[in-house]
Parts: structure tokens; sequence; C-alpha cells
């Protein structure tokens, strides 16, 4: 697929739910979607060949939080952003729709607290099951030094 094939197929995902469509070099784009088109977005990247997600990975802004999907369809990279307001921090999980999810919807919800709605195993993966419930350790409110206070804090209290 040449570039200016790559650019006309990312324009008209447009008319799926899909923003703010940055193209700036052959097979790598940026794009945005909603919360709520995220899982009709999902199926249809799917449907045109996005089989492959490589990682979701979460971003801490001072306004909100972000989710980014790493997807992949021959050479093509396409990573599709979703804000998440920080007094609901969630998504709807997409595990049903592109399973390699599973583990990145639970990662992201380990350390950043971004729970993925519809999750069919939503148990912690790389925290300790005894890790403090409402610590999520990439948040940048938190500090080496008040991971460790909470985390101390936690483990006296149910020793």
């Amino acid at each position: 697929m040449s570039m200016e094939e790559q650019s006309n197929f990312l324009t008209e995902l447009m008319s799926q739910g899909i923003s703010d469509i940055v193209h700036p070099l052959f097979n790598k784009a940026y794009a945005r979607t909603t919360r709520e088109k995220l899982r009709t977005v999902i199926k249809h990247l799917k449907d045109q060949g996005f089989v492959h997600i490589t990682t979701i990975t979460a971003v801490d802004y001072p306004d909100n939080y972000e989710m980014v999907y790493h997807l992949r369809k021959m050479g093509l990279i396409l990573n599709l952003k979703v804000a998440v307001p920080k007094d609901d921090p969630k998504v709807p999980s997409i595990t049903d729709i592109i399973e390699g999810a599973n583990l990145f919807e639970r990662e992201a919800n380990d350390l950043m607290g971004i729970f993925p709605e519809g999750h069919p195993n939503p148990v912690r993966l790389i925290l300790d099951y005894d890790w403090p419930d409402g610590l999520y350790p990439l948040r940048k409110e938190e500090t080496l030094e008040s991971i460790r206070e909470k985390a101390d804090a936690a483990m006296e209290e149910n020793q």
C-alpha cells in the first residue's frame, strides 16, 4: 500500500468514528476516537485487517488519561488514542474483538487504574494481590516515596 493509498484508507475511516488523523510517515498513523465509539471502531478496523494489537499503553495528562491502542495491518501501524476522564477511568474492553488485548487491558488497570469494563477476567497481572486498592504506580500524582509509604502502610494494616 503506497503512502497515498494509506492516506485515502485513513481518510475513509473518519466515517467510522475516527478523527484527528495524523499520517506523518509511511506505515505510521495516529488517530482518535471516543470511549463510546471504541468498540465499533475496533470491530471495523479488525474487519479491515487490523487483527494484531502490539500493545495498549496509557498516558497520564493533567486533564485526563489516554489509552493508546497500537494496531498493525501488514506493516501499517495505527496508534488509536482514546481520552479517559480522570473522574471516570473506564474504557470498554475489546478482548472479545481482539483477544490479544487481554493482558494489555489488565496491565493498564493495574498500573494506571483504567478499568476495562466487560473484561472477562480483570484480575491483577503485574502487581501483587495484596497491593493496596486505589494505588496506581504510574499515575503522576504518585511519587516513589508516596507509593512506598502507602504500600508499607497497607502491608502493616494487613498483618
